[in-house]
């Protein structure tokens, strides 16, 4: 044979065979898994097995290994060599040259976003079969950032130590914000705030003096950056942010470090891309060049963390930015029914700035989604807790079932049933408690003074709130006596006779709230005391909505609504804190409890039944998204919330939140696509909200008998009015 006919009977008898050992995996789930070299794109739907395709990847580069396009034989081939090839795969020989372009393994780099899922993989990867660990050691798994420091420390010498903790990084900056004389309400909200802008510049490449802050009047925040960059310089620190932007700058300004690095790894492996961010992204464009044997793996419909700086914009532009790229859409659910993978699709279809994919399941088809609909958020809680338990009784476990909800605020009267119920529950994200938010400790405050004028640690919490000019000064003088801190400022010097009139207009309205039941003690504090209208203050020179701070308050007068006293409230506050302590502290899968879960921390999970709450408008999408980009991500939101679900999925809305009236949430209607007369004809199989499964007899007009299989004779139907109505849908799956 000649050399030309060797290399190509080579190459199809080895494909053949390696396409035997990867037949169990579904088409394009082979098709991305044996793709050839260079950029890559596996566009992975839920459900759709990516972290397996991630893994048969790992497995065929280091076992197989692609082609190159030069297509160099391996030396001494002989038409003997492919006969053993194709008669016998496990001849030594035949071993030999199935391996022969398999890639060394500490060429290869996986990153993901987490320690835990990197370990897992990296775990799932050692425990696949046919993998020899002593071969396969050398491939590196890791996150972005432990990555990204491995670089840093091999180029500047860093340890672990330079790296500053969380607890050093939040001291420094409450110090200096302390130096510069800001005020802020609560402490760990408004560090967390800041943090999360300091590291939201660093992620998207923003420089300082272009950046206007969220937190504060942007020069102080430009100041606070200033002096906390000087700090780690001092101190030659760095932060997590920092291992990313300051890698990147390196690798940007250093040809010889960058070419180091990219020739140690020349295929990288990337999991859930549509969470990475600017830094991340350019970083992975130098380190993967000039080879770009980029494989990534990601979708864009479930891209939720704009907030950390992540767009689904990366994924989009990827064939852009690495020409040629290779694009596999991973389009079988295995997780959901059929009826859940149609509505998800309905609603994530409306996205415009998306890659087009139809995604089809081999699981049966499945119920209708429940709607449950309540008249306001506490009732929709005991509607959803009658949910949970009806699955109970019919032997689902409780670990099984979840409520997802668009804000964390929204626990609070779940939480509350839940007690009420002795339902257990895991909280999966860091849910705050809302009576342990700065606000309702303000509230509390008020109560507590009102019931004894002797509490100094009430008074000197909201004597300001709203501002009665009662100075610093003044409050230091009095605490300097001994006994009741309100009697002892009457008694300090200087005081003036209209700041006296202020606390006798305080003592008035302590008097006023003192018998009144819990929620009209709030009510009152908010209106008569004035404290809605320091709220707004306050967020105006934090720069800051009052719709959240409102929508808090709002929660807290909704749930000491159902109280008759202020100890009867308080007692349940105390218990509220103690069970959401005990359901942070659960560990899912080791105790048999209800999850309950924000949408973005419920990404990545399944559960047999999945409950959506407050699905209205405001809520989700909320009210803070109104531009077509936002909106966008808030169907995201809601697309991840329903694919959740396995086989179950329920829908809750209510008519009131706090006490105005809401409409459903624009995403229900997009859950179902309204079907056209023209659809509907004589034989086909239809589904009717209130009669259940039926067939069409005959038509006249807009008017169809229709067998229904509950009824013995056939029912007559205005199928316009239906279809309008949205109660009647056309069965897909079904035969004439």
């Amino acid at each position: 044979m000649f050399e030309a006919d060797v290399i190509e009977e080579f190459v199809k008898t080895r494909d053949k065979i390696i396409e035997k050992n990867y037949e169990h995996l579904n088409e394009n789930q082979r098709k991305a898994v044996l793709t050839g070299e260079g950029p890559q794109m596996v566009i992975a739907g839920p459900g759709s097995g990516k972290t397996h395709v991630i893994m048969h990847r790992l497995h065929y580069l280091i076992s197989y290994g692609p082609i190159y396009n030069t297509y160099k034989v391996p030396e001494g081939i002989t038409k003997e060599d492919i006969d053993i090839l194709k008669n016998d795969s496990n001849h030594p020989r035949a071993k030999e040259l199935l391996s022969y372009y398999a890639i060394d393994p500490r060429s290869i780099l996986v990153i993901t976003f987490t320690k835990a899922a990197a370990e897992e993989m990296k775990q799932r990867f050692y425990n696949m079969q046919d993998i020899n660990s002593a071969k396969s050691q050398g491939i590196l798994f890791g996150t972005f950032h432990s990555v990204f420091f491995r670089i840093l420390r091999s180029a500047y010498g860093y340890h672990i130590d330079q790296v500053i903790k969380e607890d050093e990084k939040r001291l420094v900056l409450k110090k200096i914000t302390e130096e510069m004389e800001i005020e802020y309400q609560d402490e760990q909200e408004f560090l967390n705030d800041l943090e999360n802008e300091i590291g939201l510049i660093k992620n998207d490449l923003i420089h300082l003096s272009y950046y206007n802050s969220m937190t504060l009047p942007s020069e102080q925040f430009r100041k606070i950056v200033s002096y906390y960059e000087r700090y780690k310089s001092q101190h030659q620190k760095i932060d997590f942010d920092d291992m990313l932007y300051h890698c990147y700058e390196l690798l940007r300004n250093n040809k010889n470090i960058l070419s180091l690095w990219s020739n140690r790894y020349k295929y990288i492996l990337i999991d859930e891309f549509q969470d990475i961010n600017k830094v991340q992204y350019e970083t992975i464009k130098l380190l993967s060049a000039p080879y770009n044997h980029l494989f990534i793996v990601g979708d864009d419909d479930q891209s939720i963390y704009k907030f950390r700086g992540a767009r689904p914009e990366f994924l989009l532009h990827f064939p852009q930015d690495f020409k040629n790229a290779g694009r596999v859409t991973l389009d079988i659910n295995y997780r959901s029914t059929g009826r859940i993978i149609d509505i998800s699709s309905s609603v994530i279809s409306k996205n415009v700035h998306r890659y087009q994919k139809e995604i089809k399941t081999i699981n049966e088809k499945g119920d209708e989604p429940v709607f449950i609909q309540s008249e306001d958020g506490e009732e929709e809680a005991l509607h959803i807790a009658e949910w949970i338990l009806n699955w109970k009784k019919k032997g689902m476990a409780y670990r099984d079932i979840a409520v997802i909800f668009r804000t964390n605020i929204q626990a609070r009267a779940l939480v509350d049933i839940m007690l009420d119920l002795n339902i257990p529950f895991y909280l999966r994200d860091e849910i705050p408690n809302v009576y342990e938010h700065w606000v309702a400790k303000d509230i509390l405050a008020y109560i507590k003074l009102s019931k004894d004028l002797k509490d100094n640690e009430s008074l000197e919490r909201i004597i300001n709130k709203p501002k009665r000019y009662i100075s610093k000064g003044v409050i230091f003088e009095a605490r300097k006596k001994n006994g009741i801190l309100f009697e002892n400022i009457y008694k300090t010097p200087y005081l003036q006779t209209w700041q006296v009139n202020r606390l006798e207009e305080l003592k008035f309205h302590l008097d006023s709230i003192k018998n009144k039941k819990p929620g009209e003690a709030i009510a009152y504090i908010r209106k008569n005391i004035g404290y809605n209208d320091y709220i707004i203050e306050y967020a105006q020179y934090r720069n800051i909505s009052f719709k959240g701070l409102k929508e808090l308050l709002d929660e807290i007068q909704e749930a000491a609504r159902h109280y008759e006293s202020y100890e009867e409230w308080m007692n349940h506050i105390q218990n509220v804190g103690e069970e959401m302590k005990a359901g942070k502290r659960r560990i899912v899968g080791e105790m048999d409890a209800v999850t309950l879960s924000t949408m973005h921390g419920a990404k990545g999970l399944e559960f047999e039944a999945v409950c959506i709450a407050g699905t209205v408008e405001g809520v989700i999408p909320h009210n803070k998204s109104s531009s077509p980009a936002e909106l966008e991500e808030e169907r995201r939101l809601f697309y991840v919330g329903i694919t959740r679900a396995k086989k179950y999925l329920a829908i809750s809305t209510v008519k009131k939140r706090y006490e105005e009236e809401v409409e459903p949430s624009r995403f229900i209607e997009e859950m179902t696509k309204k079907p056209s007369l023209e659809e509907f004809h004589k034989g086909i199989s239809i589904y009717h909200k209130k009669h259940g499964r039926g067939k069409i007899q005959s038509i006249q007009g807009t008017i169809a008998a229709i067998m229904f299989e509950k009824g013995i004779l056939p029912r007559k139907i205005d199928l316009k009015y239906c279809i309008d109505k949205k109660i009647i849908t056309i069965e897909k799956d079904a035969t004439n």
